[in-house]
């Protein structure tokens, strides 16, 4: 009989720490998803931030190249032709990133390709029409955002392969001594791609927890 009771008893208390685990854990899953979506979104700003105060760097410091010889040209140390080719020379051969593969180009006022290091060929082309896949006016809002003192905008744009296109995070300001528009981006779907890293350790986490439990 006393038997009979405590393996009632046992059986009873086992399944009270089986069903109190599998609530558990199952409680644990949902606050690990929830708490991962949090993560992407904040992973996600903080990405975004940090590219666009970059992008607004990259230009900066373009200007401060284009600033260098105008001066040398208005000093008198070079004919304004020669300036403006060496300008455009050293933007054209400046890199940024942890891969090298961001780049500075240059559109005139009047949206003519000036000077692009991905897009040679398309050099003193008007673009005033380009669009991208959803019918933005890629350099015409180029032109607003620049000429308002510098700001960003996002458009469809070519990737450094020539071939793929992505989404584009661009910051544009204006030279007016030359009436030269610098501007630089970086892709959406790179600063996706660090996200997604981020996804991935978190999942990995939640594994480790779940195992444990």
């Amino acid at each position: 009989m006393k038997k009979s009771l405590s393996l009632k008893l046992s059986s009873i208390f086992s399944a009270i720490v089986l069903v109190t685990c599998v609530i558990l854990v199952g409680t644990c899953g949902v606050i690990f998803k929830l708490t991962e979506s949090t993560i992407k979104d904040i992973r996600y700003d903080d990405i975004l931030d940090g590219y666009k105060t970059e992008v607004k760097s990259q230009v900066q410091s373009g200007l401060t190249i284009v600033q260098y010889y105008y001066d040398q040209y208005k000093d008198g140390q070079m004919d304004e032709e020669t300036a403006k080719a060496k300008a455009l020379d050293t933007l054209r051969n400046f890199r940024y990133g942890d891969n090298g593969d961001g780049y500075i180009w240059v559109d005139s006022t009047d949206y003519t390709l000036v000077m692009h290091p991905i897009l040679p060929d398309k050099e003193g082309s008007n673009r005033k029409e380009l669009q991208d896949n959803n019918g933005v006016m890629i350099i015409q809002e180029i032109m607003k955002a620049a000429q308002q003192g510098g700001g960003f905008n996002e458009f469809i744009f070519t990737k450094a392969d020539g071939k793929t296109q992505a989404p584009k995070i661009a910051y544009s300001q204006e030279f007016e001594p030359w009436n030269w528009v610098i501007t630089t981006g970086n892709y959406v779907d790179d600063m996706r791609s660090q996200v997604k890293d981020t996804s991935q350790a978190m999942n990995i986490v939640i594994r480790n927890i779940a195992i444990e439990l």
